[in-house]
């Protein structure tokens, strides 16, 4: 029985969000396959290792973890946090219910954002376009950007912008996200707040 998880050196690992994900990467159910947790010291990030996968040396057997929630920080601490290598930010938008973005920093490099609208009266969020730079696809990081923009409307009505429903590419995306909350795909409900800020509510 593998009850070890290997020492993680490399610094191109998948992504993946703190929230409780029930599957590994691979798909194995981590209740079974069992799971250790570890640390990369220089990207400071807590990393997790599917013993299953390890145990058949499958790819992608090991993930940094990322806290994708608004941190609610202050002073000392978000001083801290300010100088952490992996950083999750989010950039408000100019007018209420207009769209905000939320990137993923690495060493200062923006390895990923997701544009979004919210509007806490109406508890309704969209989200607008998701973008990873080329050279770091495949990591994870795309589901990554959504689940930090779910996290900032729990529970508030999910839509997205038009979209290619039919596009192979983002297929393929699509396919491989468990999200966090229910998203009507493809048709957008705005509330007159992000109409307004659009300029088309009268």
């Amino acid at each position: 029985m593998v009850d070890w998880a290997p020492i993680v050196e490399q610094e191109d690992l998948p992504f993946r969000s703190a929230r409780d994900h029930a599957r590994c990467l691979n798909g194995h159910l981590r209740e079974i396959a069992g799971s250790n947790s570890g640390y990369h010291h220089t990207l400071r990030l807590s990393t997790w290792t599917c013993l299953l996968c390890a145990r058949f040396r499958r790819p992608r057997q090991t993930w940094f973890e990322v806290e994708h929630k608004p941190l609610g920080v202050a002073g000392a601490a978000a001083d801290m946090c300010a100088g952490f290598p992996v950083q999750v930010i989010p950039r408000r938008p100019a007018v209420r219910g207009g769209v905000g973005r939320i990137e993923l920093h690495v060493r200062g490099e923006v390895f990923g954002y997701v544009e979004v609208q919210l509007c806490g009266i109406d508890r309704r969020g969209v989200l607008v376009h998701v973008a990873v730079a080329e050279r770091h696809r495949r990591r994870g990081i795309g589901g990554l950007m959504l689940d930090a923009a779910l996290a900032r409307g729990v529970g508030y009505t999910w839509s997205t912008a038009p979209f290619d429903l039919d596009d192979v590419e983002l297929k393929g995306f699509r396919s491989t996200l468990d999200l966090a909350e229910p998203v009507q795909v493809g048709e957008p409900f705005y509330c007159s707040h992000m109409l307004e800020a659009m300029g088309e509510w009268v």
